[in-house]
């Protein structure tokens, strides 16, 4: 196999990984505010793994789901840089027939794992190993081992293709020939169908040959080796079936294998690397969520509270501005704080396309307004002092709802439209 192949495959899978996500990180630009910004990013990172996953499924996998060609997806695999998972390589000493380094990876991870699932699928991929070797009293006590783990976690439900699978072993370890023969026919119409169907189909032609053989249904069992043989010749598959013409012929004694050991532990070493890496990763979104509400509480302390829009309260500022406006409207109306301490009571009223600063005050249970700035533009930094001491300068300006608040603002408050930014509070 040449490298060039390989580093081909490599490439597409990385411009049909990245390049789909390239254009989500443009919003991510115009996110200001940080909180929906971490959203936007936990979003991003949930659809990059997603396109990573198709990316794998129609770059890499095909070389050997649809060419049935080991040698070229070993090549792929082992190419550098790629960060290889178990599953990749599990999916290659099955197609070249190592079942010794899969049974070390199966054992080191799967069957040691924590999930009850994972566990169950662990054992349903050593009855493939067993099968395949010609193991089948190791058959049976792996599929008895399944039956035993279901009974201690009685609400555990199988995923529709290992419950295919185990419903085969279980028949055919129960010498239940006729049945398994029913489900295997039954899952090759099915993988039949699909576009990266050809090699889980091939590996259930195999054993229903296997098993047609076993009942004594010796033609259609020759048929199907043959078959095999000519249509894989780049798996261990056709190598099996030769083995089970060989039986069949009598040119070969069939004997019973010996048990697999674990032989190497390193894949374990590649778990805790993995799994080292996903703690990291989720710390690290912890983290940035942490700041991220956390800076949004404290901007909710640094903008004080509007007052209470009762009726009564609008009905004074409105009865106040009927000597000044003849049509008007009111904008919000708000307390402006410096340390804790309200430093004037203000509200905005537009009229006639203008927008107007008024201080409130209160004299003898009367509602007053005092004007302070007059035609306020938006974007222009006006200085005004407060209506009751007049030992406070307060500086301000006026952005629209859809530009950005400005960097060296204090604090904001949130109007009709508009915000009101403050930008320092000073005394005379």
């Amino acid at each position: 196999m040449k490298n060039s192949t390989a580093k081909k495959s490599i490439a597409q899978y990385y411009i049909l990984s990245l390049l789909p996500t390239l254009p989500f990180l443009i919003p991510m630009w115009l996110i200001k505010d940080s909180f929906w910004e971490m959203v936007y990013l936990v979003c991003f990172l949930i659809y990059m793994r997603i396109v990573i996953r198709a990316a794998v499924r129609t770059t890499i996998m095909p070389s050997l789901w649809k060419e049935l060609d080991a040698e070229k997806y070993a090549a792929i695999i082992n190419t550098r840089p790629f960060w290889v998972h178990y599953s990749y390589k599990l999916n290659l000493y099955f197609a070249i027939g190592d079942y010794q380094s899969a049974y070390n990876i199966i054992s080191s991870i799967l069957l040691q794992h924590k999930n009850a699932r994972n566990r169950i699928y662990g054992r349903l991929l050593l009855c493939r190993i067993c099968f395949e070797r010609g193991d089948y009293e190791g058959l049976k006590e792996h599929v008895d081992e399944i039956d035993h783990c279901f009974q201690c976690n009685p609400s555990l439900k199988f995923p529709k293709q290992n419950k295919a699978a185990y419903d085969f072993y279980r028949a055919f370890s129960d010498a239940d020939y006729v049945s398994a023969c029913a489900l295997l026919e039954k899952g090759i119409a099915k993988y039949s169908k699909k576009k990266s169907g050809t090699y889980f189909s091939l590996i259930r032609q195999y054993q229903l040959a296997v098993t047609k053989r076993m009942k004594g249904d010796m033609e259609e069992a020759v048929a199907l080796f043959e078959m095999i043989r000519e249509k894989a010749p780049k798996l261990v598959l056709s190598t099996l079936a030769q083995k089970q013409l060989d039986y069949i012929s009598g040119t070969l004694e069939e004997t019973t294998p010996e048990r697999l050991e674990v032989t190497e532990l390193e894949p374990v070493k590649s778990r805790c690397i993995v799994k080292i890496m996903y703690s990291i990763m989720v710390f690290m979104i912890c983290i940035c969520f942490f700041f991220a509400i956390a800076s949004k509480i404290l901007l909710q302390i640094d903008v004080p509270k509007q007052k209470n829009k009762d009726l009564e309260y609008v009905s004074k500022i409105e009865r106040a501005l009927y000597d000044d406006y003849e049509e008007y409207r009111t904008l919000g109306y708000f307390s402006i704080y410096s340390d804790e301490v309200s430093v004037d009571s203000v509200f905005l009223v537009e009229s006639d396309g203008k927008i107007d600063l008024h201080t409130l005050y209160r004299s003898d249970d009367k509602i007053g307004n005092h004007l302070n700035v007059k035609n306020i533009q938006v974007d222009k930094v006006y200085v005004y002092k407060d209506m009751f001491s007049n030992s406070k300068k307060i500086e301000f300006v006026l952005t629209e709802k859809k530009r950005d608040i400005p960097e060296h603002a204090q604090s904001y408050y949130e109007i009709d439209g508009y915000y009101f930014c403050v930008i320092s509070i000073s005394d005379c």
